[in-house]
């Protein structure tokens, strides 16, 4: 099969898709799809839905259908996940100083993990028993409560990737792979071989990939708080939050990679993985129909239940050269 590659940035990030076959329609109907979610779903954007929603606390808005599926998808995380992924941290993001797109902030270089592991001492919730948002199906609006904000990017972009290789394939491609800051997803016919997925080495980031996995139709996506970080004064923040306290979470894990059948699923279980700590990661993921790995501070990689069927079989270290 013949694959047509793009390449460009949308929603703070690179934005990489493999479409199968050479129809130049193909790859203007991925740009502009993403970049109608982008100003749907941009918190940076004064004028998205999810600004005015966030300005709006307690007011029901209408919302486009895009906007609407979020916001479903965002309380199923939500649900599924025991509250561990929580969409309602807009004020904490802001209160640590992510209140401007991230590439206008402090930041700070991705760097490899320590290699003592640790963990939170506090829950990892915060007792609530509503997400704090409100759907309207039949009038398609949506209301959020005053205090906290949403914040689309612990979800948007595995979703995005969802919606774009829908797109694609209802657009006539055989088979598509979107890749939107490391969230991907797959559909349609593969090439041979399957749609190969390289995963990077905590402990080496320019280093060799750590393991590669051949995906299917899947969608599969890695969370570690190495990467997106940044300043705030002389304190060093990460994105990864506990809710239970709104400070960066700490945790054993140095990264997780999530096998999916849908993007956001696996964007959100990437994140509650990382908050629950290996040992309890290893459990959860099957629970929900999920496999990847989980690579420890210590430097080991647990396998998850199920993996090696997506398991490229390149030679893996499994510690600390990891």
């Amino acid at each position: 099969m013949q694959l047509t590659q793009l390449s460009f940035r949308a929603m703070g990030t690179n934005v990489h898709v493999i479409i199968g076959g050479s129809v130049p329609a193909h790859a203007a109907v991925a740009q502009a799809r993403v970049q109608v979610l982008e100003q749907l779903w941009s918190r940076f954007i004064d004028d998205s839905e999810i600004s005015r929603i966030n300005a709006s606390p307690g007011v029901a808005l209408p919302v486009s259908p895009e906007t609407l599926t979020l916001f479903e998808r965002a309380i199923e995380s939500w649900e599924m996940t025991g509250g561990l992924f929580d969409p309602m941290v807009l004020a904490d993001l802001i209160a640590l100083g992510y209140d401007r797109s991230f590439g206008e902030l402090r930041t700070l270089p991705p760097q490899s993990p320590s290699q003592r592991g640790s963990l939170d001492p506090q829950p990892l919730d915060r007792g609530r028993t509503e997400i704090g948002i409100t759907i309207d199906r039949t009038a398609t609006t949506v209301a959020v409560d005053a205090g906290r904000g949403f914040d689309s990017g612990g979800i948007g972009k595995g979703l995005a990737a969802d919606m774009v290789v829908a797109s694609l394939l209802e657009a006539g491609a055989p088979g598509a792979m979107a890749n939107l800051g490391g969230d991907l997803r797959t559909g349609g016919q593969a090439p041979e071989g399957g749609w190969r997925v390289a995963i990077d080495n905590p402990f080496d980031l320019d280093g060799p990939p750590l393991a590669r996995f051949r995906l299917d139709g899947q969608a599969l996506v890695t969370t570690s708080s190495q990467g997106r970080r940044w300043l705030q004064g002389e304190s060093e923040h990460h994105h990864l939050l506990n809710p239970a306290t709104g400070q960066p979470a700490l945790s054993d894990v140095a990264s997780v990679t999530v096998i999916a059948d849908e993007g956001w699923r696996a964007e959100a279980l990437s994140k509650a993985a990382f908050l629950s700590g290996c040992a309890r990661a290893v459990e959860m993921l099957p629970e929900h129909g999920a496999t990847g790995m989980v690579v420890g501070r210590d430097g080991v990689i647990d396998w998850i239940a199920g993996s090696r069927e997506f398991r490229v079989p390149d030679r893996v270290v499994a510690r600390r050269q990891l």
